[in-house]
């Protein structure tokens, strides 16, 4: 297990986002490639909920070198742009929800500084993660842009409905649940189509399913997420 290094709030990555537990579809390729890297910069761009906290979280599971995981989204408004300074020493430094900063002309010259000693160490793997590709970025500095896009971009695309049912399936197995087929279903049709959601919602009835001591069964999930 990896070391997570100090930081003013408390980052708890979760223990069944690894490897094994990413269902890939159509990110097969991609899952392959981004696994093999090592050094330099590594942007994974898309939606919300197609997989990439998922994916740093498992490249942070996967090593045995000292991480930094920084979840911007999360933290933003607890910590200060000089927090990047000096974490080119990490092995592995994954950024999660660039957008939520690079509005601001602060921390993009903090990013960009950053980048630039990242590329001059060239010792250890850079991973940052956003919604929109490096060019569509809405940046405060522009300067950033070309730093973005100087390493390997990746596009996570989001699974389909067949794949999102497996996906549930295979969470509610780790959690000790039995989610038939159907109900798996029902979940994505009626819940949409975010995995961040379902995963949520699955969570919701892993605790109510404990304490109700019931299956999840249609019925109940309607009674529990009131749908």
């Amino acid at each position: 297990m990896s070391a997570i290094a100090q930081l003013p709030l408390a980052i708890q990555l979760p223990d069944d986002e690894t490897f094994a537990t990413f269902e890939a579809g159509a990110n097969t390729e991609l899952l392959a490639v981004f696994k093999q890297q090592q050094h330099g910069l590594v942007y994974l761009w898309g939606r919300q909920g197609v997989g990439k906290s998922h994916l740093l979280h498992a490249m942070c599971a996967n090593t045995e070198q000292a991480v930094m995981y920084l979840p911007l989204g999360e933290l933003k408004d607890s910590i200060q742009p000089q927090v990047l300074q000096g974490l080119e020493q990490y092995s592995l430094l994954c950024l999660d929800d660039i957008d939520a900063v690079v509005g601001d002309s602060q921390w993009c010259y903090e990013l960009f500084a950053l980048f630039n000693r990242v590329r001059d160490l060239n010792q250890g793997l850079l991973v940052i993660t956003a919604q929109h590709a490096p060019a569509a970025l809405d940046v405060a500095v522009a300067d950033v842009h070309s730093r973005l896009q100087w390493g390997l971009t990746l596009q996570v695309k989001p699974l389909n409905d067949d794949h999102k049912v497996a996906a549930l399936q295979a969470r509610a197995k780790n959690l000790g649940l039995s989610l038939s087929e159907e109900t798996a279903q029902f979940m994505v049709q009626r819940l949409g189509r975010d995995m961040r959601s379902l995963m949520r919602c699955l969570t919701k009835l892993d605790r109510a399913s404990i304490a109700a001591k019931r299956r999840l069964t249609i019925p109940f999930v309607k009674d529990v997420l009131a749908i």
